[in-house]
């Protein structure tokens, strides 16, 4: 007779890959059931955003509303509106999702201009050193830029600052040796950077400055406006609930729909860990390195850094337990196209926050 293999359930959180069994034939030829030897509760598997257990909810309470109570308003507000809610979604999260990249670009090119100026304020001076190392006054000079590390953004723009001029007279003194020799420049990423295109970093600072608080502006209007709808939803699933669980008589169908829908658990959800900054860099320049916003992770009992690789053939397949001070990922490949987020989890649910994507570039070395 005809087999089918059932797999058995083994610990109550994986599957026994290894204890698979064969059954009685009791379906069509070729289909496969797994039957788990105890209930399932979906609800603490399923890793999802904020704003994603509201929509969940919404879309699993409009069909009750309709179906049972279609003329039922919470003040004025019926199911057209809840369905309008559901709708709303989609567009104010792709929303973020612009804003979240435009700001991660802007912020990555305040990070670019910093590195290339701290590089050049600290392996100019050797060139400039080995050169010139008879030129006493433009020695004296570089003794004294010697004075602080440019470890900071302060310190990084006093040195470019400090620089700039002693570079410029290197230069002069270059063409006035016998032979001439050329400008001093110091390559990176394959381009030999000049005394001009230090001083257009430093120029070039403010603005890149400016352009990531407007694009910081931004991305906070695009995170309040799906927050604020969010919360605008929730309010009515809960409200619409609490009408029909405690203010009306329940007739059986409509007492088994309202068992589909999802309620709060008792136990604290976890506080997502949300994503500060996703920058390159490390020892190699090839790593990803993620900070992480103060405050987040409460009540969790696990936390995660998740990302996916390109080929991966499914998101977020990598783990690695997630570290306060910050995790680095990595060393990958130049252009390897990176996607992160973080998991939190606990017995009442697992959540997820929205993904950040860095692309490795060719290290500022």
């Amino acid at each position: 007779m005809p087999e089918k293999r059932v797999a058995v359930w083994d610990s109550g959180d994986r599957w026994d890959q290894e204890g698979l069994v064969w059954g009685p034939l009791d379906t069509e030829p070729g289909v496969v059931d797994l039957l788990p030897k105890q209930a399932l509760n979906l609800n603490l598997t399923t890793n999802m955003e904020y704003w994603q257990i509201t929509l969940d909810r919404s879309q699993k309470t409009l069909p009750v509303w309709q179906t049972y109570l279609d003329t039922l308003k919470i003040g004025t507000q019926g199911p057209d509106a809840l369905e309008g809610f559901i709708d709303g979604f989609e567009p104010l999260v792709q929303a973020r999702v612009a804003a979240q990249d435009v700001y991660d670009e802007a912020f990555r090119n305040v990070q670019a201009s910093l590195l290339k100026m701290k590089l050049l304020g600290t392996k100019v001076p050797v060139l400039i050193g080995g050169h010139l190392d008879e030129n006493e006054r433009l020695m004296k000079d570089l003794r004294d830029l010697f004075g602080e590390s440019p470890r900071t953004e302060d310190t990084i723009l006093k040195r470019t600052r400090e620089l700039y001029p002693i570079w410029e007279r290197a230069n002069v003194a270059m063409a006035a040796l016998s032979p001439a020799q050329p400008p001093i420049a110091r390559a990176i990423q394959g381009v030999a950077h000049t005394s001009a295109m230090y001083k257009a970093l430093l120029d070039g600072y403010t603005d890149l400055i400016k352009v990531l608080e407007d694009k910081e502006e931004l991305l906070n209007v695009a995170r309040e406006a799906l927050r604020a709808h969010n919360r605008e939803a929730d309010r009515l699933n809960k409200r619409w609930y609490r009408v029909v669980k405690t203010g009306m008589e329940l007739s059986p169908a409509l007492a088994a729909a309202l068992e589909g829908i999802p309620t709060e658990p008792s136990t604290p959800e976890p506080e997502p860990i949300e994503i500060a900054t996703v920058t390159q860099g490390g020892e190699e320049g090839r790593e990803a390195l993620t900070a992480y916003v103060i405050g987040g992770g409460a009540h969790a009992t696990l936390r995660e850094l998740q990302y996916t690789l390109p080929g991966d053939p499914e998101p977020f397949t990598h783990n690695v337990p997630l570290v306060a001070a910050g995790n680095a990922l990595g060393p990958f490949a130049v252009g390897t196209v990176l996607v992160l987020r973080t998991l939190v989890s606990n017995s009442a649910g697992t959540r997820t926050t929205a993904p950040r994507t860095i692309t490795i570039t060719e290290p500022i070395v």
